[in-house]
């Protein structure tokens, strides 16, 4: 019985240690969460723009176009669920903040939370990002396992390209995605859209669930004096095509009602904006840097223009 258990020892240390290695290897090695969890804390003091969403703010509006301070606290799949946890756990401690820009594309208010890549994500946001994540239950294995949120292959993957490129961060110090770049942009943005369309379509069209996030952010920030700009980020014309436009016309109507409904709220629709062409597009519906340049700085001219509005007598 003894050498039984000796040998499937023997025979288990090997797995045991690389499984150990890749938890190791996730709690130590910084990445897009951890670096933005603890980049917020130095922003806290001169901030005035907060920028929230998904991978397309993540990846499509650059703080340095910005005329004001501005920090990038959007993400790559980042829902408008975790944009109210990120949003509850640090407005108070913004202490120059004017303006919160948030997120409203193909996907952000049909999006329901704990689907999609929600149901791994939540854990980076609660481990790395130091969130209280409702959804996860107590007894969740990946609440004390956070390597056990991807495959086996995909944390070999992963850990290969950080021996390779030393780094899995793929933001810099204000937030801002930096490595869709011209450079590597997809050749076939027209094949691009048709699998992005096939990933993005969920066909629902009952908004109530964040709808009730989005004005929970604006009342709180009425209250606090803040203006809160809801954006569409441009894509192609490519995936624009392809979309659901009754779908698409209820996402426009229930941003322009909200921003009816708020004197703090102003709408910026991009979606389909004619100074863009498929060369600023880094793929069907993502800028690259290049065109981000040109997006954030539309954004910018946007937040003056306001400005001016609202300091006139």
């Amino acid at each position: 019985m003894r050498k039984l258990i000796r040998k499937v020892f023997v025979f288990l240390s090997p797995i045991l240690l690389v499984l150990i290695s890749i938890e190791i290897f996730y709690r130590i090695v910084p990445n897009n969460y951890t670096i933005k969890n603890e980049s917020v804390l130095e922003k806290y003091q001169d901030t005035e723009i907060l920028i929230l969403g998904n991978s397309h703010t993540f990846y499509g509006l650059n703080p340095v176009f910005f005329d004001k301070p501005t920090y990038n606290l959007a993400n790559i799949s980042q829902s408008l669920y975790f944009d109210k946890l990120l949003f509850d756990k640090h407005i108070d401690k913004f202490k120059k903040l004017k303006t919160i820009v948030l997120n409203i594309d193909y996907t952000s208010l049909s999006q329901l939370k704990n689907t999609d890549e929600d149901i791994w994500r939540k854990y980076y946001y609660k481990y790395y990002m130091d969130l209280n994540v409702p959804i996860i239950n107590w007894y969740d294995r990946n609440n004390y396992f956070i390597s056990g949120t991807k495959s086996f292959n995909s944390n070999l993957k992963l850990a290969t390209r950080y021996f390779i490129d030393k780094t899995i961060v793929d933001c810099n110090k204000n937030g801002f995605g930096t490595n869709y770049t011209k450079q590597k942009k997809v050749l076939n943005i027209e094949e691009n859209a048709v699998a992005a369309i096939k990933r993005h379509e969920d066909n629902l069209t009952d908004f109530t669930e964040n709808i009730t996030i989005l004005e929970s952010i604006i009342a709180k920030c009425k209250s606090k004096g803040i203006n809160v700009v809801l954006i569409t980020i441009p894509v192609s014309k490519n995936y624009a095509a392809k979309v659901n436009k009754k779908k698409l016309n209820k996402i426009f109507k229930c941003a322009v009602l909200l921003q009816k409904m708020n004197p703090n709220v102003s709408y910026l629709n991009l979606f389909n904006d004619s100074r863009f062409t498929n060369d600023d597009f880094y793929d069907a519906d993502h800028l690259h840097n290049l065109g981000a340049e040109k997006c954030s700085q539309i954004v910018a001219d946007f937040l003056k223009q306001k400005n001016k509005q609202i300091l006139k007598p």
